[in-house]
């Protein structure tokens, strides 16, 4: 059995702005250590029983993921280049539709790119723990721990007993209030969404034909026309508009009976979706060292050469990258994409 890791790299992760930005989304930056997040995500799979990974990007990113996959001495198997972004249901159906003929027990994992996961280790063991329910056609994903009621993340609610820590899906839940969050982290049966999900080709296939078989045609139609230079594959592009743009929870496993998942999860894992997450986990250090005087409770992320200097700051995030400056409260952190949206709406679009 092999598993082939499919790794996402089409978000644009507006809420890290100014350092995530339309030439280089937060994926491929080093934001929590000394290699990006992708960089991070493809050296996590060099491990036993794991394949080359495939890439599913944008058209626009192809130099840059080749130059980081250089710098670690990487390899993709695939480029799956995007003409445009149509969200997790195309991605997932192209997953599937280029690993159909990866040969008999072979798995796709599909992951985000932009991910940090502390204990690597740990993951690895549940996705090869989970294999066994995903080789008998299972399309399984994961649940984390939670560890807070947080109303950022959707949530899994499990079900009857599979195997070990695998168990069946009795529902997905939307992004919950504070209450309900609350009810959810002290009933034990929920856990966190993390969009990452183990699967047979076939099976994924078979739910794709049951439950969203306009996505499943439009994609297969842009793949067949796609044009192939090397490891790169580029969909037809009018095809591929044509595929209706939703997420692979709406389109397949909301409605699915396939549906599994392992959970509690435990590997400290984190979405770093905002400013906060970041100065919570993050090793990298800025250079030169910022000055701070009389202050505390700061996430300071400063380009290379940028001296960041603070007196008499509490809890603010500060975030300086050439000609573009951020400075918000910490608890304000998850709100940073509306500065992206006042950009546009003021056309400072050479800011985005």
């Amino acid at each position: 059995m092999a598993i082939h890791p499919v790794i996402m790299c089409g978000g644009s992760g507006t809420r890290l702005w100014p350092v995530s930005d339309r030439a280089c989304p937060k994926q491929f930056h080093r934001l929590v250590s000394d290699k990006s997040v992708f960089q991070e995500t493809v050296l996590r799979f060099r491990a036993e029983g794991f394949a080359a990974p495939v890439i599913i990007s944008n058209a626009a990113h192809r130099s840059l993921i080749e130059a980081q996959l250089a710098e670690i001495g990487a390899e993709a198997s695939a480029l799956l280049l995007e003409p445009e972004g149509r969200n997790t249901a195309a991605v997932a159906a192209m997953a599937a539709l280029h690993l159909a003929d990866a040969g008999e027990g072979a798995l796709g994992l599909l992951v985000p790119s932009d991910h940090f996961i502390g204990r690597p280790e740990v993951f690895l063991a549940a996705v090869r723990a989970a294999a066994d329910a995903a080789t008998g056609g299972h399309i399984t994903t994961f649940g984390i721990a939670p560890t807070r009621p947080d109303t950022g993340f959707g949530y899994i609610q499990a079900g009857e007993s599979i195997s070990g820590a695998v168990s069946t899906v009795a529902a997905f839940r939307e992004k919950p209030d504070a209450a309900t969050a609350a009810s959810y982290l002290a009933s034990g049966a929920y856990s966190w969404n993390a969009g990452i999900f183990l699967f047979r080709p076939d099976a994924l296939l078979a739910e794709f034909e049951a439950h969203a078989p306009d996505i499943l045609s439009a994609t297969r139609t842009a793949l067949t026309g796609a044009r192939r230079d090397g490891a790169a594959i580029y969909p037809d592009a009018t095809a591929f508009a044509a595929i209706r743009a939703t997420s692979l929870d709406y389109a397949v496993m909301e409605k699915t009976a396939r549906a599994a998942v392992y959970a509690p999860l435990d590997c400290a894992w984190s979405d770093i979706g905002t400013w906060s997450m970041i100065g919570e986990i993050s090793a990298r250090q800025n250079t030169p060292a910022p000055v701070e005087i009389a202050s505390e409770g700061c996430v300071v992320h400063a380009a290379d050469g940028i001296l960041v200097a603070l007196v008499g700051a509490e809890n603010l995030v500060v975030v300086a990258d050439g000609a573009r400056v951020l400075v918000a409260a910490k608890d304000r952190s998850q709100d940073v994409g509306a500065v992206v949206k006042a950009l546009k709406e003021r056309g400072l679009t050479d800011y985005l």
